[in-house]
């Protein structure tokens, strides 16, 4: 039975295999590795950032492929692993190179499978991979993939058209990077400025601390111990409920929900350990809470506001309190480290002043951010209806170009 992709039915519809023939070719000797990113593109990865990935030392179960080639991603075609190979190298054996032998753009292709892909067209037929569904590691289910087959030079005009609009997309969207980058800059750099220097111009003298410098000299440096009580939570991820009435912090960033609570007051929490990374991630609250066992939590505070101590602590701890400690190593924090800690204590009156003025400046430049993170959300909506739109025929790109 022919399938067929409902997303495009006013276009004729070609089977993968009719377009294609698979290419299975040696790896040259001292080849580097190839990897087909969700992206679309399929480069060297010594091209990319190697984050989440294993290097592997034996290529004798990859292939070799070349620039020009098409590849697709038997498993994470259903995250648009899909495209033309840019480098010559050694390519997972889970991906399948192909050439093709009718006339046909392969840019063409790439946006057809990627788009089918994000329709959960493609996931719709590999349901069950490990129960016996279409594996696309396979030719044989590769194969039958539909591919809308418009024709040859209306392929090119499609891609051509795409290239042009979606470079368009991309540099706004990169505006926007560019504007995030600077405004959380700022936002640090304002946050630094009032806890080392006040806000007042005040003369200052050397905290005793290298990493900090000098501070405004009425100012005390004062260990943490001193200034609150740190306890840890007793609770575990599993306790949270959906809808519980009270906020859970736990080892990441997400804060979850649970029945009851074991803390009611001002605090501040950062996990001991866990995915967030250590001393990245801080939590302020002022109510009922709970906390998971390897979270700390400062609270009860003396000669020092909540607030102020959560900015000063989520400022300065890793960069002052880790830098170049085992702790880094180990990702996991010690309560000694945390007692030890030094914190820039003005007066109560200026605390307030300062986390008011920071408070202020904090909220407009994440407002900011956040319009400019809502951009490029609602710019990569259009990238992609665009594309759809185009590769399924809905628009007329005669009209358009």
């Amino acid at each position: 039975m022919t399938l067929i992709w409902s997303g495009a039915s006013d276009l004729p519809q070609v089977p993968f295999g009719r377009l294609f023939r698979r290419v299975d070719r040696a790896v040259p000797e001292g080849s580097g590795i190839v990897t087909a990113y969700t992206d679309g593109q399929v480069t060297l990865r010594a091209n990319r950032a190697k984050t989440g990935y294993h290097e592997a030392a034996d290529l004798s179960s990859f292939k070799g492929v070349e620039v020009g080639d098409f590849v697709v991603h038997g498993l994470d075609i259903l995250r648009g692993s899909v495209g033309i190979a840019d480098s010559a190298g050694a390519i997972t054996s889970v991906c399948t190179v192909c050439e093709p032998v009718v006339d046909l753009d392969l840019r063409y292709v790439a946006h057809v499978i990627r788009v089918q892909a994000e329709s959960g067209f493609t996931r719709a037929l590999a349901r069950g991979i490990r129960e016996g569904g279409a594996d696309f590691r396979r030719w044989g289910t590769l194969a039958e993939l539909p591919i809308p087959m418009p024709s040859a030079e209306y392929q090119r005009a499609v891609c051509d058209y795409l290239d042009l609009e979606t470079t368009r997309v991309d540099a706004l969207i990169e505006e926007q990077h560019r504007l995030i980058e600077m405004l959380r800059e700022r936002r640090e750099a304002t946050i630094r400025s009032a806890l080392l220097s006040g806000l007042d111009g005040a003369e200052t003298a050397e905290s005793g601390v290298e990493l900090l410098g000098a501070v405004p000299k009425h100012w005390r440096m004062v260990p943490t111990r001193y200034l609150c009580k740190i306890m840890t939570g007793s609770e575990d991820s599993g306790n949270a409920t959906e809808d519980g009435d009270y906020p859970f912090y736990v080892r990441g960033r997400e804060v979850l929900r649970i029945d009851h609570f074991s803390f009611d007051g001002e605090a501040v929490m950062t996990p001991g350990d866990g995915q967030g990374g250590t001393g990245k991630v801080f939590h302020y609250i002022s109510g009922k809470f709970e906390a998971h066992q390897r979270v700390y939590v400062f609270t009860d505070f003396r000669e020092v506001t909540g607030r102020y101590f959560y900015y000063f602590l989520s400022t300065f701890l890793r960069p002052v309190a880790l830098a170049g400690s085992n702790t880094v190593t180990m990702e996991s924090l010690r309560r000694p480290l945390l007692a030890n800690f030094k914190i820039a204590v003005p007066p109560i009156d200026e605390q307030q002043r300062i986390t008011a003025h920071l408070n202020d400046h904090t909220a407009k430049i994440d407002t900011l951010i956040a319009e400019a993170q809502r951009f490029i959300e609602l710019s990569l909506e259009r990238r992609s209806a665009l594309i759809t739109a185009a590769v399924t025929g809905q628009i007329d790109i005669q009209e358009v170009t």
